[in-house]
Formats: structure tokens, C-alpha cells, sequence
């Protein structure tokens, strides 16, 4: 019965199985893309950007399956079985937060739909619009884009921004940009969840921010270094601080002391002026 099934299967099913499964058992990090919401040829510019980096695949989730089984990687079951949206894979032997930053920065620019949000402050430039004048020039002054006819076309008068990181993109607006040939959003393939070393990884492990790390790298030295010379550790990072603090230590307890030198002569000065000033006032209240 099984035989009669296998002979059933159409022939395409049975080569993307078999190639899914060479692909899984040559590429150790394994990730997962949503495909609702996706514009169709973001996967194949993503290809060509990445072709070096990554496989990305489009396949049904059935013959991913079967795949892991054929391949030897039934683990790897376990990252798409509660998934019911279509899904895309990624194959690659960087690990999966280097992909996922990969990803990031290969968003391409494109056309925004209405109703999406600019990824950047969006300019339209001082140019010819190739457009007859007519019903458009009313589209341009809703915009608030200056213009100017000259030979018969419309041109625009100068460079103008007409949409701020984070706006909406009016249904006018998205329609403008696309005659005029501007974009204003990024668009590209996000990790929904990886497989890398028997851990299956989500979009939220995976989103990561270089400043931020930097800035933790940051305060965990400056931390570190604090506390290696309060503790007196002697090393190249430290030997400088702890100097200033044996210096700024021996001071005090020299100006505590009223130890006179070239050094403590000036704080010694101030401190018996301030002395003096607070007898002053308390004799002073005396009277």
C-alpha cells in the first residue's frame, strides 16, 4: 500500500522533498520566514543579495517535514509543526543572529503601500516630472510640493520632504511617490524562528541591537575597571586610575593633617579662610 502511494506522489513532490533534505543535511542553521504580507519579489531580490550568504526556500510544510525525516533531522520538526501561516525557509552555515542581522541590513527600498509607515524621511527632488499639467497640479498643491510649468511639463520647484520616519503614507501620497519613482519603505525577510546547535530560537532572541550591546560592553568595563581598582588589582588598564586615586588619597590626608608642601599649600589656604569665615560669623553672632 505504501509502494502504491509512493507511486501516486507526483514527481515534483518527491525531488523537493529529496532536495530539501540535501540542502538540510549540508546547512546547520535552519530558519523560518512568514509568507503572509510578503510582496513577491522580495525573495527573489533577497536572493540575489544573499546568494553567497544563504538558500532561501519556498516550500509546503508537509514536504518540510517529510524532508527532516529523509534527511536525518527529525529534530527539526519541532520549529514548524504548530505553524499554520505559509512559511519560507533559509538555509546557511552563519549562525542565526549573524543571519538575522544579515537580514536586516539587505532591506531593500521600495514603493510604500497606503496606509504603511516611511522607514526614513522621504524627499521628492527639484526635477521634471515628465507630467502634463492638469487634474495633477491639484495633487501636488494637496502634497504641498511646489511647482512650476516649463515646456509643456510639470516641474517640481524644489526639493521638498513630504513624509517624516514613522508618517503614514496617504493613499495621494503612495500614489505620487510611484509616478515620481520615489521610495519610502524597507522591505526584506524577517526570521520567524531558527534552529542552530538543538535550539530552536525565536524572532525575539534574535532581535538584537549592535548600539545597545555597545553601550552594555561599555558600562560593563567601565564597571569592571572601577572595581579591579578599588580592590587594588594591579593591571595596564588599572595602574592609571589607581594612581590618581593613591594621589588624591594622600592629598586629603596630607590637607587633614595640615601638612604644608607646594601641593597642599593652596586647599590648606582655602580651608583656613573658610575656617575663618565660619568663626567670624559665630562670633560675630555672639555680640
Amino acid at each position: 500500500m505504501a509502494q502504491m502511494a509512493e507511486v501516486r506522489r507526483p514527481r515534483w513532490k518527491v525531488e523537493e522533498v529529496e532536495e530539501l533534505a540535501r540542502l538540510l543535511r549540508e546547512y546547520k542553521v535552519v530558519a523560518t520566514f512568514e509568507l503572509r504580507g510578503l510582496r513577491a519579489n522580495i525573495i527573489h531580490e533577497m536572493r540575489k543579495l544573499l546568494r553567497d550568504k544563504c538558500i532561501i526556500k519556498v516550500s509546503k510544510k508537509n514536504l518540510f517535514l517529510k524532508a527532516c525525516d529523509l534527511a536525518g533531522r527529525p529534530e527539526l520538526k519541532a520549529m514548524v509543526e504548530d505553524v499554520k501561516a505559509p512559511i519560507g525557509f533559509i538555509l546557511s552555515s552563519i549562525s542565526s543572529f549573524r543571519l538575522a542581522m544579515l537580514l536586516e541590513k539587505s532591506r531593500v527600498p521600495m514603493f510604500a503601500k497606503a496606509g504603511e509607515r516611511a522607514d526614513f524621511d522621504v524627499w521628492v527632488s527639484e526635477m521634471n516630472t515628465g507630467l502634463p499639467p492638469g487634474p495633477i497640479l491639484s495633487d501636488f498643491g494637496k502634497l504641498k510640493i511646489p511647482t512650476r510649468i516649463e515646456g509643456g511639463q510639470v516641474w517640481i520647484a524644489k526639493d521638498t520632504k513630504v513624509a517624516s520616519k514613522g508618517d503614514e503614507i496617504s493613499p495621494l501620497l503612495a500614489s505620487m511617490l510611484v509616478k515620481l519613482g520615489v521610495k519610502s519603505v524597507l522591505r526584506g525577510l524577517t526570521i520567524s524562528r531558527a534552529y542552530e546547535d538543538g535550539v530552536i530560537l525565536t524572532e525575539e532572541h534574535l532581535r538584537i541591537s549592535l548600539e545597545d550591546i555597545a553601550n552594555n560592553l561599555k558600562a560593563a568595563y567601565s564597571l569592571a575597571l572601577s572595581f579591579a581598582s578599588e580592590v587594588g588589582y594591579i593591571s595596564h588598564e588599572t595602574i592609571g586610575p589607581m594612581v590618581i586615586k593613591s594621589l588624591r588619597n594622600a592629598m586629603a590626608l596630607a590637607v587633614a593633617l595640615g601638612y604644608v608642601s607646594r601641593e597642599t599649600l593652596a586647599p590648606l589656604v582655602i580651608r583656613a579662610e573658610r575656617e575663618a569665615s565660619l568663626l567670624s560669623s559665630f562670633l560675630e553672632s555672639r555680640k
